[in-house]
């Protein structure tokens, strides 16, 4: 598919309750459901509607390959810095952790490593959420790890998301080739 605009909608719509219960009572009883055709379409030519454009970073994250490649952004200082230090700002709620611990043997380039994280091992070009365990002689490379995942020893994940609380075992190998990798093994983190 060919874009014929560089101009988006955002899905961020602000109308009156009154008049967007008015109008999705009427689409209802037509047997009309789609927010966008039936009212903003429908009605452009009859009622006021006004977009707001945008010169700075947006994403659309509607796909996997999104989702990786937002996240991958925030690596880049130029997006960082504008969600980081500049507006808009960002709140987000804070959690009683530990700031992420770097030990010895750790070597991390180019990556955000999010608090309550211990870190054993190379992660290069990442995003590694809250509280991730990464062990011994494993590495990291452009990947995505969710909250709480353990990666044991001697593990390779590349091009891959790895599932939240995602246990990899020891010596094993996650590489994406081609195509981003999501990971989710169902591996018990303790055995009895």
């Amino acid at each position: 598919m060919v874009a014929h605009s560089n101009i988006v909608s955002t899905g961020v719509y602000i109308i009156r309750r009154r008049k967007l219960i008015e109008l999705l009572e009427q689409c209802n009883q037509e047997g009309r459901y789609n927010f966008v055709t039936d009212i903003l379409v429908r009605y452009k030519g009859m009622k006021k509607i006004y977009g707001y454009m945008i010169d700075t970073y947006w994403s659309n994250i509607a796909t996997v390959e999104a989702y990786y490649n937002t996240n991958m952004d925030f690596l880049k200082p130029e997006v960082r810095n504008f969600f980081f230090r500049e507006e808009p700002k960002i709140y987000s709620k804070a959690y009683d952790l530990p700031p992420a611990k770097f030990n010895q043997g750790s070597d991390v380039h180019n990556s955000l490593i999010g608090s309550g994280s211990i870190i054993n091992s190379r992660v290069e070009n990442s995003v590694l959420f809250k509280k991730v365990f990464v062990g011994n002689n494993s590495v990291i490379k452009n990947s995505i790890i969710m909250n709480g995942a353990y990666i044991g020893d001697n593990v390779r994940v590349e091009n891959c998301i790895v599932e939240s609380n995602e246990t990899l075992l020891s010596d094993t190998t996650y590489i994406g080739d081609g195509e981003i990798r999501i990971v989710s093994e169902n591996n018990n983190r303790y055995g009895i």
